[in-house]
């Protein structure tokens, strides 16, 4: 199997050294180009094409603007974005997904998650990083007043899956935690996509987030009525 292509968007230089000495030959994952601005690092995707681009959410914010028109790029040359962040910050993750950002991995788990977390992202999978996670399960609500008709669509069950994907759960997770198959779980995740007009599964959730269908109001999640 080919090794993942990576760019790495990253202002500092010790950071994008220690990056390089995590990726290294023999993790599946390859390293073609380092950027240390938004402008640099679309041109870089544009050359080297790489499957995945490693972004330090700092680089948004010294630009001053959401991600969505740097994602937006990378998109047009089948690049996924892999945010990662100084905090495991619920508004900043919302965003993201909202922007079409594929995961999200806090630095403080950096070196342990990385490679897991670029062959997922790479795969067209969510992932979130496992202290985000925790979070996300003690806290994520699916809310059904005032949200979109989409979403109001749902049935109980593929509320249950999305606010799941949203915790980052692999389908095999999902389907361990709700006592059902692999097969189901895709079943539910393609009607998922279908109603929502999302495009992946990341795209599914910032939906969720951006209409206030998925927040982090109440510990206990509320589903529609339907089966």
């Amino acid at each position: 199997m080919p090794a993942v292509r990576v760019v790495v968007g990253e202002p500092d230089r010790a950071v994008r050294a220690r990056l390089r000495s995590v990726l290294h030959v023999g993790t599946g994952v390859c390293v073609v180009g380092e950027a240390s601005g938004t402008h640099r690092l679309t041109d870089l995707v544009v050359r080297r094409r790489p499957r995945v681009a490693v972004v330090n959410a700092a680089l948004r914010q010294a630009a001053g603007a959401e991600f969505a028109p740097i994602v937006a790029a990378l998109a047009r040359n089948r690049t996924q974005v892999l945010l990662v962040s100084e905090t495991p910050d619920e508004e900043l993750l919302g965003r993201a997904l909202r922007e079409g950002v594929g995961g999200f991995l806090h630095r403080e788990s950096l070196s342990e998650e990385i490679v897991h977390a670029i062959r997922t992202v790479a795969a067209g999978h969510t992932f979130i990083s496992g202290s985000m996670i925790t979070r996300l399960r003690d806290r994520v609500a699916a809310v059904v007043t005032g949200v979109d008709h989409e979403l109001a669509a749902l049935t109980r069950r593929e509320a249950e899956v999305l606010t799941l994907v949203a915790t980052g759960l692999s389908n095999a997770g999902i389907a361990e935690k709700l006592g059902i198959g692999t097969g189901t779980v895709r079943s539910h995740l393609a009607r998922i996509l279908t109603k929502l007009q999302a495009t992946n599964r990341a795209h599914a959730v910032g939906i969720a987030y951006e209409s206030g269908y998925i927040t982090s109001a109440s510990p206990h999640p509320r589903a529609p009525g339907r089966a």
